[in-house]
């Protein structure tokens, strides 16, 4: 089973991130960011485990959320990568245009944490080295063509909305979309 490791955005912050991806499926003609993922960011490394293993991980990601409080993340800007990092067995372009994650002293400790805790599982996915937290809004079938449509669209417009990160979900990576496995909230304040 592939793991991917994420946090969903809060319900109003997934409502205005949807309709900026939307905007951009039409006019770049990709459709996997609105078809196979809800808007999140990624906070660890795709791991691969078997049945067995699984009881393990999850008690290692509980141990991670008893450990790590709610906290505040800003979506502020536009990013892009023309060299995405692709997983074992997935089929993907290399472009990506995405919203850039604010860093925080706290979103660094949560993604160390997971990172200790699934240290001795085999990872599928690994996240873009130097850490680049973002929200996706085009990516895995967005070509060239529709990169640079995108990038021109996008040009002059500003993006700046305050979300928290409040646990953390495990999305299992199947062919034609990722399904949330299970979601671990963070300890409260």
């Amino acid at each position: 089973m592939k793991l991917s490791i994420v946090s969903y955005l809060d319900k109003d912050t997934t409502e205005i991130v949807r309709k900026w991806q939307h905007e951009l499926s039409a006019i770049t003609g990709s459709v996997a960011a609105v078809v196979s993922w809800e808007p999140h960011v990624t906070i660890g490394d795709g791991v691969e485990v078997s049945e067995p293993e699984i009881p393990g991980l999850l008690a290692n990601l509980r141990k991670v959320t008893a450990l790590n409080s709610s906290f505040p993340l800003r979506l502020s800007g536009i990013g892009t990568f023309d060299s995405r990092p692709i997983g074992r067995g997935e089929t993907s372009t290399p472009y990506v245009i995405y919203l850039v994650v604010t860093q925080n002293d706290a979103l660094l400790h949560l993604v160390r944490d997971i990172a200790e805790a699934t240290n001795g599982y085999q990872k599928w996915y690994r996240m873009h080295v130097p850490y680049t937290p973002h929200v996706t809004l085009a990516f895995r079938d967005l070509d060239k063509p529709g990169y640079e449509k995108g990038l021109a669209y996008l040009s002059g417009k500003s993006f700046d909305v305050t979300t928290e990160v409040h646990h953390i979900a495990l999305v299992e990576k199947l062919e034609n979309n990722d399904l949330e496995y299970t979601r671990l909230s963070l300890a409260k304040d």
